[in-house]
């Protein structure tokens, strides 16, 4: 297809469809007149061989930068052109070039939406796929959604659900909840929340200790940016303190929201404020696990979540395991 065949003429699209308004293609003998779409205010004109760095991108075509840079480093798959010009970091396109692939681009995708619409409808515990999660995020394949697990950890959630089949093959799922969430608070133009939410002020320390918190309020005291982020950290075993929660509140959606007292979140946050040595804290965990075993009943009652609620701050659910294994293979040999 090329470029100077092309011309973008704006078409009707259910609202959050995408990221930009759905364009439809058209080629035809005759040059058809450039229009002017209604959310194309700052056009800055109709030449096609004039360069527009991502800034410009954004105010004439919609496309946030930071999706824009994403369609770039995926562009074995999604078919985004090189730049036409590049200035250190600076990437521009030709208007035509640019154009031309987004009213490709988004037609190809247009047929996906409904698609995407049904994956993402029903209960919020639903485990999906990675094949699923992908189409939802816009992918006909999973290579994007299993890069950007292995190159850029923290980006997207990990897992709920990771087993592995009896082929030895990792089976990864997650559920809609998590996917619905994250893709709400994605940057770009499929967020249709502001992106300039202010983070509430974080719950006074010196409040009733028996008080329940939500990972909302919690969050902001424990120095992470969102909930999600903090409910990300533990459930990929970063903060074992919470793993088991004080209560679980289900409301009339059936959805759950975990809630801990204002205590153990208040003890977990100073402990964080502290800045031992990694061996400080390895002797630290050993001298807790040696102890417990020591001392308990049960044995099999000294669990890593029952330790780590007792020593806060003093490492994640895989350094606590190994401290326990290495812990009571010292006492099976005393």
């Amino acid at each position: 297809m090329q470029a100077d065949s092309i011309r973008q003429i704006q078409t009707p699209t259910a609202a959050g469809g995408g990221d930009l308004p759905a364009l439809r293609a058209s080629s035809s003998r005759g040059p058809l007149p450039l229009t002017t779409p209604s959310w194309r205010k700052t056009m800055t004109g109709t030449d096609e061989n004039e360069l527009l760095d991502s800034k410009q991108i954004h105010d004439e075509f919609g496309l946030s930068p930071s999706r824009l840079s994403e369609l770039y480093r995926d562009r074995t798959t999604t078919g985004c052109p090189e730049p036409d010009a590049i200035e250190g970091r600076r990437r521009r396109w030709k208007r035509g070039t640019i154009g031309a692939f987004l009213t490709a681009y988004r037609a190809a995708k247009a047929p996906q939406s409904s698609v995407r619409h049904s994956l993402l409808t029903g209960p919020r515990d639903r485990l999906m796929s990675t094949s699923e999660v992908a189409k939802v995020l816009g992918h006909k394949r999973t290579v994007t959604l299993l890069g950007w697990l292995a190159d850029r950890p923290g980006y997207f959630p990990e897992p709920d659900v990771a087993e592995t089949t009896d082929g030895g093959r990792l089976r990864r799922s997650w559920y809609l909840g998590t996917v619905a969430d994250w893709i709400d608070q994605r940057p770009g133009p499929g967020n249709t929340q502001s992106k300039s939410r202010t983070q509430p002020a974080a719950p006074a320390e010196d409040g009733d200790p028996e008080e329940l918190l939500d990972t909302k309020q919690a969050a902001p005291m424990l120095g992470y940016s969102s909930h999600l982020e903090l409910n990300r950290a533990i459930s990929r075993g970063i903060l074992p303190e919470l793993a088991r929660p004080d209560d679980v509140l289900r409301n009339d959606r059936g959805l759950t929201s975990n809630r801990y007292k204002r205590r153990r979140v208040v003890a977990l946050a100073h402990a964080r404020q502290q800045v031992p040595t990694s061996s400080e804290l390895a002797e630290r965990r050993m001298e807790a696990a040696m102890h417990a075993l020591r001392t308990a009943a049960d044995p099999g009652a000294v669990t890593i979540e029952v330790l780590a609620e007792s020593h806060p701050g003093h490492g994640s659910a895989v350094a606590w395991k190994k401290t326990i294994d290495e812990a009571r293979g010292t006492l099976q040999t005393d």
